[in-house]
Order: structure tokens, then sequence, then C-alpha cells
């Protein structure tokens, strides 16, 4: 667009960085008041702190510290050396 048409976007470069900030903020806006309004003068307590992608990580064998397979005594992981 820049090589063809430098004139048009010459003069609609501005306009078009500006409807980008401007979505920016609307978007940042809309993502505080959906997520994070305070509810009961606390901001997020029962919304965003209490989001699945916050505590899913805390039902894993890792955060368990949970094996997945138990070896039998003498048995090893990967192929016998020798």
């Amino acid at each position: 667009m820049r090589r063809k048409h430098f004139s048009y976007w010459a003069k609609y470069n501005y306009v078009l960085s500006a409807a980008l900030d401007a979505g920016t903020a609307v978007g940042v806006m809309l993502v505080f008041f959906c997520l994070q309004y305070p509810l009961d003068g606390t901001i997020g307590h029962r919304t965003v702190q209490r989001w699945w992608g916050n505590q899913v990580y805390k039902r894993t064998l890792d955060w368990n510290r949970t094996a997945l397979r138990i070896l039998r005594p003498g048995e090893t992981f990967g192929t016998q050396v020798g």
C-alpha cells in the first residue's frame, strides 16, 4: 500500500495508528470491567483469582509430587546397558 498509493498512505496513516491505539485502550478497559471490576470492595476476589487458568496447575502430578509410574525394585528407565 505504501509503495503504490503513497499519498493515500501518508494521509491516513495517522488515522489508522490512532484507531489501533484507541482499540487497544477500549479492549483494556473492557477486560478490566469484565474480569477485575471490584466486587464487595475487593478487586477480582471472586473473578480473576478463582479463574480456572489460575488454579489448574495445582491439580497436576508435578504439583502433588506424585509419580506417574512407580518402578519395582531393580527396574530402571530406558534401555539396559551392557
